[in-house]
């Protein structure tokens, strides 16, 4: 994550049309059982287990940080101009970089989703669920969710990563 955010600041340093230019930055790695998550800004991972639909990240944005002190109700945190104003990003003005790192462990038949706002601003939770409910392959799953978000708009890009694990009783 340093590294990555040293080579985009100074790439926005040799180019004045760069300035301030910034990204999130979204990873998952496992290993058996084990699920390590580094995760900056508002790109997201949900684990879906026995039809249920979990976010595992934290988004750094303005409106979720106004959620989280309780300043503003969830309801209103998904006002465009609050939710799209990164506190944490790969790039832009910080100097530092931090991004949460969390370890998980995955059963059978889970189902992990990386994905851009481009698909949470216009598809609902309960809508993602149902998609991947259906137990399709993983790049159906995709093509799916990219085709759902596209028909309600799409107003952003839209980037989906699914994984489906199958673990034997004998992987720690």
């Amino acid at each position: 994550f340093h590294q990555i955010h040293a080579v985009v600041q100074e790439a926005a340093a040799r180019d004045p049309k760069l300035a301030g230019m910034g990204t999130t930055l979204t990873v998952a790695c496992s290993s058996g059982r084990h699920l390590l998550i580094a995760h900056l800004g508002d790109s997201r991972v949900y684990l879906f287990r026995q039809q249920r639909l979990r976010q595992l990240t934290h988004d750094h944005t303005l409106a979720q940080e106004l959620v989280d002190r309780g300043r503003l109700p969830s309801t209103q945190a998904a006002a465009p101009r609050l939710r799209h104003a990164l506190t944490r990003a790969i790039g832009g003005a910080n100097d530092e970089v931090s991004a949460d790192v969390d370890l998980s462990k995955l059963e059978d038949g889970d189902r992990l989703l990386l994905c851009t706002d481009g698909l949470t601003d216009m598809v609902d939770d309960a809508t993602i669920a149902g998609i991947l409910g259906q137990s399709n392959s993983s790049a159906a799953d995709c093509r799916a969710l990219v085709d759902a978000a596209l028909s309600r708009g799409g107003r952003d890009n839209v980037t989906v990563v699914v994984a489906c694990y199958r673990i034997p009783d004998e992987v720690g």
